[in-house]
């Protein structure tokens, strides 16, 4: 079945992209099966999606990387010019499969494709990552923010604890509301 579904994945993807990315798979020895897939073309992820959909797959979660890290020396001096390009993993599931595939961002260009209108799964994840390193949502059908305070703008590569960011959201204020809210079986959206 697995291997059905990963042969199947593997046409769908020559078929929509060409020879426009690397996929590789590894299955363990329990039969768990991993498939690693690199885009040569950001835009592309937006296929991928509807390829996932057709598989009525999901996003687990996604995951975003500024590389070369800001915290780790250049080896040489003609690394130093090297522009820092964001990474963004598209960790996939589908027909018992978990599939990563990944696509670059050079720095200067901080957008990407939304793929929420084919995968809603991915509404929360992409939200995140769009507060958390200053990506724009193309396409996105709710781009507002997810959870950082409004007031914060993030500068590239800032870090900030994740408190002074929420302005609370996540600490005393939506505590104070529950502890204010009486016995837990009678706390409603509203009071919330």
């Amino acid at each position: 079945m697995k291997e059905e579904a990963m042969k199947s994945f593997s046409s769908e993807m020559a078929l929509k992209l060409g020879n426009k990315f690397d996929l590789r798979w590894d299955i363990d020895k329990k039969g768990f099966v991993s498939g690693w897939c690199r885009l040569m073309d950001a835009d592309d992820i937006y296929q991928v999606a509807e390829i996932i959909a057709d598989f009525k797959g999901r996003v687990i979660t996604l995951s975003a990387l500024n590389t070369p890290s800001v915290l780790n020396e250049p080896s040489d001096d003609s690394s130093k010019n090297e522009p820092i390009k964001l990474v963004i993993n598209y960790h996939l599931y589908f027909d018992g499969i978990n599939c990563t595939v990944t696509i670059t961002l050079p720095d200067n260009e901080r957008a990407v494709r939304s793929i929420t209108p084919v995968l809603i799964s991915a509404d929360w994840h992409e939200r995140e990552m769009q507060d958390l390193f200053n990506i724009k949502l193309l396409g996105h059908p709710n781009p507002k923010r997810l959870f950082l305070d409004k007031d914060i703008h993030l500068a590239d590569h800032a870090m900030i604890p994740l408190s002074e960011a929420m302005n609370g959201a996540g600490t005393n204020t939506l505590w104070e509301k529950i502890m204010r809210s009486g016995r837990k079986d009678e706390n409603t959206d509203e009071q919330l």
